[in-house]
């Protein structure tokens, strides 16, 4: 599932698997800048962690 299937549906009136396609590409997006969030959280707590203990 990428962009390019998603403008050429578009492109070809493929109106039904256009809308597929940025389903898949948004969900895809969100999974991935909710791992990255996920990362920075864990990040953070850790960094927070860290100091605690050399206090």
């Amino acid at each position: 599932m990428s962009i390019e299937n998603l403008i050429n549906d578009v492109k070809n009136g493929d109106n039904v698997a256009a809308g597929k396609q940025f389903n898949s590409v948004m969900a895809d997006k969100l999974t991935a800048a909710l791992d990255a969030k996920k990362i920075e959280l864990a990040s953070s707590l850790q960094d927070r962690q860290a100091s605690k203990e050399e206090e």
